[in-house]
């Protein structure tokens, strides 16, 4: 018999995400990590909501912040997201001339799917995890439409359905 915990796992596994990356500027330089917890909240105001584990190591930076980016990776930022997604390469992560930081420090990835600047509007703890609503600042996207999605424990791509 599998428990309520495994079930939900499991089921959450069919829940096709897109993958983002959620950066800011930390104390000591840039932060970022990959998130699939990240939709639209509000049209009015603008505004959207990350879900991160109080266990990740950016969670107290991220939750005291005033402003934050998520870039909306395309399908061609596989290896980006990889990097992200990996603890051990932390080093790496701002490496690279896909990076530019605007005048706050922040980092925004060119060529993102969008890239949405936030203004840390609300934080709320629930569970496991802290829910940190971002009022929308400002916002730079790509013209094609490919995003990059995260679905059964792998990449995956998003084709559009034709009747």
């Amino acid at each position: 018999m599998t428990s309520i915990d495994q079930a939900f796992k499991l089921a959450m596994r069919r829940l096709a995400a897109s993958v983002n990356i959620v950066t800011m500027a930390g104390p000591q330089g840039p932060l970022g990590m990959a998130a699939t917890a990240v939709c639209s909240l509000s049209t009015q105001p603008a505004s959207l909501l990350v879900c991160v584990n109080t266990s990740a190591s950016m969670h107290a930076d991220l939750t005291a912040t005033e402003a934050f980016r998520i870039a909306i990776l395309h399908q061609d930022q596989q290896a980006i997201a990889g990097v992200f997604a990996d603890p051990d390469r932390k080093a790496e992560r701002f490496a690279g001339p896909h990076w530019r930081f605007d005048a706050a420090g922040i980092p925004l990835l060119e060529n993102a799917q969008a890239s949405i600047l936030c203004k840390r509007d609300a934080t709320f703890a629930y569970g496991t995890h802290s829910i940190i609503v971002g009022r929308v600042d400002s916002i730079e996207m790509r013209d094609d439409v490919s995003p990059l999605a995260w679905c059964d424990g792998r990449f995956a791509t998003v084709h559009p359905v034709h009747p």
